[in-house]
C-alpha cells in the first residue's frame, strides 16, 4: 500500500509526462466511498481534486500511475498508450476486486424504485413463469420484475443484478405489442440469470457466446427482432 506522499508522487510524474511545459498543479488526493468502481478528477484554481474509489486503497504502484494516465488523459483530453487501459482493465476484473465492488454496490447504492409487474396489458410474472417453464424447465429463481418509470426506446430491458431486478421497458406495456415481442426482450434479460458475465482478453463479457446461442432458440427469434428494428 503506497503512503499519500507516494501516491501524489506517482501521480505528479504522470502529469509532468502528460504536460511537461505547464506548471505542476497542487495535487490532492483522497479515497472516497463510492458506490462501485468510480474516480474523478477536478482542476480548479491550479488544484487537482482527485478522488479514488476506497476500493483502490492497497492497490500496487503500477495501477495507480495506470489510472493516473487515464484520469489525466481524460481531464486533458490527451491519447495514451492502450497499455494503461489494459492494465487497469485487469486489475478490475479480478475476482477479489469485483467482489469488493459488488459489496459496495449492495451497501451503498440508493434503493431503486420498481415499479406492479401487472401492466394494463401485460403481467410480467405471468410472462416469466411461462418462459421459465417453457425455455428454462422451471430451473430459474424469479427475481423482481418491474415496468421502466419511463416508455423508453433506447434501453428496452435490462437485469440489474446489484438489486436483482429485471426491467422492462414501459413501451411494451401496449395494445399494438405483439406477445412474441415483449416475451423476447424478456427472455433476453432472463438469460442474464444463467449466463453471468465472463473476462476475457481483460474485458468483461455480457453476452458469451452460449448466451447469444441460447437467445438464438426463442422460438420467434428472426420475427421479434425485425419488429423491433422498425421501434
Amino acid at each position: 500500500m503506497s503512503s499519500q506522499v507516494e501516491l501524489e508522487s506517482i501521480f505528479a510524474t504522470v502529469h509532468r509526462q502528460l504536460r511537461p511545459r505547464t506548471p505542476l498543479p497542487q495535487i490532492q488526493i483522497e479515497f472516497f466511498p463510492f458506490a462501485g468502481l468510480n474516480h474523478t478528477v477536478r482542476l480548479h484554481d491550479n488544484r487537482l481534486a482527485i478522488r479514488l474509489s476506497d476500493i483502490f486503497v492497497d492497490a500496487p504502484e503500477d495501477i495507480y500511475q495506470a489510472l493516473a494516465f487515464i484520469l489525466f488523459a481524460k481531464l486533458y483530453r490527451k491519447t495514451i498508450n492502450e497499455f494503461y487501459y489494459r492494465s487497469y482493465r485487469t486489475f478490475i476484473l479480478a475476482d477479489n476486486i469485483q467482489e469488493r465492488a459488488r459489496l459496495a454496490r449492495n451497501a451503498r447504492s440508493r434503493r431503486v424504485r420498481t415499479a406492479d409487474p401487472r401492466g394494463r396489458h401485460f403481467d410480467l410474472e405471468g410472462l416469466f413463469q411461462r418462459l421459465n417453464h417453457e425455455y428454462f424447465g422451471g430451473l430459474l429463481t424469479q427475481p423482481r420484475l418491474s415496468w421502466s418509470a419511463k416508455k423508453s426506446r433506447y434501453v428496452l430491458g435490462r437485469y440489474d443484478a446489484t438489486h436483482n431486478v429485471i426491467f422492462i421497458s414501459r413501451i411494451f406495456d401496449a395494445q399494438n405489442i405483439p406477445a412474441y415481442v415483449i416475451e423476447y426482450v424478456l427472455f433476453h434479460e432472463m438469460l442474464h440469470l444463467k449466463h453471468r458475465s465472463r473476462i476475457r482478453a481483460s474485458r468483461m463479457m455480457v453476452h458469451t457466446p452460449e448466451f447469444k446461442a441460447e437467445e438464438k432458440t426463442f422460438r420467434e427469434y428472426e420475427k421479434a427482432k425485425i419488429w423491433l428494428r422498425l421501434i
